[in-house]
């Protein structure tokens, strides 16, 4: 598997786990499917999926864990219809409208009825817990589902205390003071994507693509009232990603170097199998995103220590 997104969190202090540790408390909250009454439920499951029971993976002393999400598809517009139906039967029943409670009552009792009639789907979020370098990463866009993976890490654990990774400089005026100047960190490269945000009304947005992000109608832009409020860039011509202001990384995309490397490059993917495989790119992918963060970090100040 391959990580799309990174939310990235601080670890106020490094977890006094062990890997058995870890394990043993994962498996008090594995995954069940959503019984008949049950509108959604998120638990543990293999990050290897079919290839593993294992609820954690370790790769080179980091940590894997993967959520998933089960959710009934229960559309509103049916519901309202039969409570109306519903609603409709009772006037004429008992010669007047139902009140507060019994119309609670109603919307109940068609809620029971239709649950277990739902269709449920679901989605894994992964998560790497970095207990060397003080790191959790969730790979989600969504500010509520990764705050769901790590409320129920620390049901699990007992504690994860984590804040969302800060840093001592404004990254929207870093990053549109790179722009300005044309002093890109050497690590970076310009990728293709900006947007752009006013600084006296955030309703007005600029949104552009272009092979060059140098170009004078956006440094136009910057030297008027907008600021950058996401940026793609290439790291170490290893992969491309969007950062934003709050310094969540979307979109991650590694080089067809890195997924599909030439069985010269350090390891034949078709000698092994693919539980190897899947462990040989996240390895990959850790040792990358172990140069980015500190990195990244560093551009803007460092951490803020004042959270």
């Amino acid at each position: 598997m391959w990580f799309k997104n990174l939310k990235i969190y601080k670890l106020k202090e490094l977890l006094k786990f062990d890997q058995e540790a870890i394990e043993k408390s994962l498996n008090s909250f594995i995954f069940s499917p959503c019984g008949s009454l049950d509108l959604e439920k998120s638990g543990f499951v293999s990050p290897l999926g079919k290839l593993s029971d294992a609820l954690l993976n370790v790769v080179n002393g980091q940590y894997i864990v993967c959520v998933r999400f089960e959710k009934k598809l229960l559309p509103m517009t049916v519901v309202r219809e039969q409570v109306a139906e519903k609603i409709e039967e009772y006037t004429a029943e008992h010669g007047r409208s139902p009140k507060g409670k019994e119309k609670s009552e109603i919307k109940d009792s068609v809620l029971l009825n239709l649950i277990p009639k739902a269709f449920a789907t679901h989605s894994d979020v992964f998560a790497w817990i970095d207990n060397i370098n003080g790191y959790v990463m969730v790979d989600t866009s969504s500010d509520k589902k990764a705050e769901n993976v790590l409320a129920l890490i620390r049901k699990a654990l007992g504690t994860l205390p984590v804040v969302p990774l800060d840093v001592k400089e404004s990254v929207t005026t870093v990053v549109t003071d790179w722009l300005l100047k044309n002093n890109v960190p050497t690590r970076f490269e310009l990728g293709t994507q900006i947007n752009l945000i006013s600084t006296r009304d955030e309703n007005k947005t600029v949104a552009a693509k272009s092979s060059d992000l140098l170009e004078d109608d956006i440094i136009q832009h910057l030297r008027g009232d907008k600021i950058v409020s996401k940026l793609s860039l290439i790291f170490d011509n290893e992969f491309s990603f969007m950062l934003d202001e709050q310094l969540n990384i979307k979109r991650i995309k590694f080089s067809e170097d890195i997924t599909n490397p030439d069985e010269n490059d350090g390891y034949d993917k078709r000698e092994m199998d693919e539980a190897e495989r899947i462990n040989a790119d996240l390895f990959i992918q850790i040792a990358s995103f172990m140069k980015l963060i500190p990195y990244l970090v560093e551009q803007f100040g460092g951490i803020n220590d004042d959270i």
